[in-house]
């Protein structure tokens, strides 16, 4: 090989590296964005608040997903998805449920204080699930406003924002749902 031919192939190795390295630093900065670091950062404050000690969960609830579901001029609409595992056998009461609704609600709103939220979905699992059964899954959906309510006013409590829901939820133009299967589609 002669030394025109040694250049071309250290020049093409030298292009190779920079390609290589170029798609690390843009894969890296991928899996930041500021929709996960908003997941991260409402996750953390989730384990923060909800350790088996304070609420008598196996696992805190955790952000299963941060829906778009809208685009406005400065950034996107979000609708939090969150799981709540309750770990028991049998359908739980509704003052049980928003208790956790207003817990997480309180945990995470902070968090999201920034954002365009439409509204919270909580989804919460229960039942017996094995090889045979599944266990079930309910969601209760909490309009934006509802739940800045809850966070600011201190005299609106859990009570309170179910009796809310449930008056919104006869309103079709409304987010609000009252204990849906998690399978209906919005």
């Amino acid at each position: 090989m002669n030394a025109a031919q040694t250049g071309v192939v250290v020049g093409g190795l030298l292009l190779a590296a920079l390609l290589v390295g170029v798609s690390v630093v843009v894969l890296k900065r991928r899996g930041s964005t500021p929709r996960s670091e908003l997941r991260r950062a409402c996750d953390a404050r989730l384990a923060e608040t909800h350790t088996e000690r304070r609420t008598h969960l196996e696992r805190p609830p955790t952000i299963r997903e941060l829906a778009v579901v809208d685009r406005v001029d400065d950034g996107s609409v979000y609708a939090p998805v969150v799981r709540v595992d309750l770990g028991t056998a049998d359908t739980p009461g509704m003052k049980l449920v928003f208790e956790y609704v207003a817990s997480v609600l309180e945990a995470i709103c902070p968090e999201l204080a920034d954002e365009h939220v439409e509204r919270y979905d909580l989804e919460f699992t229960f039942g017996p699930s094995g090889l045979v059964v599944s266990g079930e899954c309910r969601r209760v959906s909490i309009p934006a406003s509802l739940a800045d309510r809850l966070v600011e006013n201190e005299g609106f409590r859990p009570f309170d924002l179910r009796r809310a829901v449930e008056r919104a939820e006869d309103d079709p133009a409304s987010a609000a749902r009252l204990w849906v299967p998690c399978s209906d589609a919005r």
